[in-house]
């Protein structure tokens, strides 16, 4: 049995996550615990994001000798397999806000023998003057106070006709891995207040119309965008269940809003109950759906 959300509730619920955060907001909380917590997540939510990782590689498809700009890069999984497309006569460069998983990043380029670089950098300012064939990010784009500066600031930072991908969230209701915990953890939180739909976040770009205007009117053209559904696996191992548990107290919507709220100990049970349907042939995989945004400048 599965819940069924509508839209308008599952937004809600989902207002937790770094709703109505300005830029300055965003680098304090990434560079918090919450960096740490996500480094530590690091191979778990490559592996949840494999299926996005490979359709927004496909979509950006970086070639040999580009130049590639990585906005959100995160613990750098897309930064890296960028560089390795482009080359040693490329360069591919990862921005992101946060120092903990940069530092990741650079300990994966280390081991790798990897050229990419990797720079702490608010991605809707910064400016080195190069300019970029291909601008791409997976989930880095939909936390900026003002997204339309941002979108022309990175216009700014594109070769003539260079290109735009990026993946982002569809509407919370199609993504059950982040609205699944706090629907069934909902008696034990404080009433959730009315998210506003397009505050910074996750579900930000939910909106396909909005985000092709805004992209439009940052002078981006041929905007496309592709539905990827896809299967977030979120457990595994020995015991799946207690995994995909500990996931869903570490990472997304329902993670902040236990930590808030100190009930870490009655959430696991419930979780536990909630999440047994959904596994199977040793795995709990929950739906998620996102889009492949694509533009040339």
């Amino acid at each position: 049995m599965t819940i069924d959300l509508a839209d308008a509730t599952a937004q809600n619920l989902s207002a937790n996550w770094s709703a109505a955060m300005n830029n300055a907001d965003q680098i304090d909380y990434w560079n918090s615990k919450v960096g740490d917590i996500w480094v530590q997540m690091q191979e778990r939510m490559d592996r949840a994001l494999t299926p996005v990782t490979a359709a927004l590689l496909a979509a950006a498809a970086p070639q040999a000798g580009e130049a590639v700009l990585d906005i959100g890069c995160g613990a750098g999984e897309t930064t890296l397999a960028a560089a390795l497309a482009v080359g040693d006569e490329g360069d591919a460069v990862g921005l992101d806000i946060s120092e903990q998983l940069l530092t990741r990043a650079r300990e994966r380029a280390e081991a790798l023998v990897s050229e990419a670089d990797f720079i702490a950098a608010d991605a809707s300012v910064w400016d080195e003057g190069s300019q970029f064939d291909l601008i791409m990010s997976r989930f880095g784009v939909m936390f900026f106070a003002d997204p339309g500066a941002a979108f022309a600031h990175f216009h700014h930072l594109a070769a003539p006709g260079g290109r735009l991908a990026f993946a982002c969230w569809q509407p919370a209701a199609r993504n059950l891995w982040a609205t699944l915990p706090l629907t069934v953890l909902a008696d034990l939180l404080p009433e959730q207040s009315a998210a506003e739909p397009h505050a910074p976040g996750p579900f930000a770009f939910a909106d396909a119309a909005r985000v092709a205007t805004l992209l439009e009117a940052a002078g981006w053209r041929d905007v496309g965008f592709h539905s990827l559904p896809f299967a977030m696996m979120i457990g595994s191992g020995d015991d799946p269940i207690a995994d995909a548990v500990s996931f869903n107290l570490k990472i997304g919507p329902a993670a902040r809003a236990v930590r808030d709220a100190g009930i870490g100990t009655e959430a696991r049970p419930m979780l536990a109950a909630a999440l047994q349907p959904y596994l199977a042939d040793g795995e709990v995989q929950l739906p998620g759906a996102v889009w492949l945004v694509t533009a040339r400048a």
